[in-house]
């Protein structure tokens, strides 16, 4: 038995292709930060670490990238299983995405001077010299969204509707992305 929009609060939207990205590149500029998600090095368990973005989310056509150090856990974990995912959290929009894909370690230094910025400096004293720093390429293939136009104002709303006339709010959007 299938579960109506009415029963689950929320309109739920299946994205395919262009609209896919279309969506994510609406959602990623709210987010400054994701959550990559790996297996272990075993592969018996899910390691989660946050990455800042770097780059221009607004123009995304389904490929972030991240720096990273090369001697880190998160790379020897790309190298072994190059399936991933990352997640992003926004409470204050009520936003929230999940993309899944493939990751590559990425050594290209004109790429790394389009993409540095001086903030990159806390974590690469050394700049663009240190010589372990390096790009993460994440290609992604599919996702998930929860979305709620208007923010938190949205979803106060939706709990005071439900309260008052004991039906259930509409609380936002929510859907899956086929990006490829």
């Amino acid at each position: 038995m299938g579960t109506t929009d009415t029963e689950r609060n929320e309109i739920d939207e299946h994205l395919e292709g262009e609209a896919a990205i279309a969506k994510a590149r609406e959602l990623l500029p709210s987010f400054r930060t994701a959550m990559l998600v790996t297996r272990s090095s075993d592969g018996s368990e899910l390691h989660m670490r946050p990455l800042g973005m770097v780059g221009d989310p607004s123009v995304f056509g389904g490929t972030l990238w991240f720096f990273t150090d090369d001697r880190s856990r998160k790379v020897q974990e790309i190298q072994r299983e190059s399936s991933v995912s990352l997640v992003f959290q926004n409470d204050q929009d009520s936003r929230y995405l999940q993309l899944v894909g493939t990751a590559a370690l990425v050594a290209d230094r004109a790429k790394m001077r389009e993409l540095y910025t001086p903030l990159l400096r806390a974590w690469f004293p050394g700049g663009l010299d240190d010589p372990h720093i390096t790009l993460i390429r994440f290609d992604a293939a599919s996702g998930s969204f929860w979305d709620s136009p208007g923010g938190i104002l949205h979803v106060l709303a939706a709990f005071t509707k439900s309260v008052v006339t004991g039906t259930p709010g509409k609380s936002g959007r929510t859907g899956t992305m086929n990006l490829e």
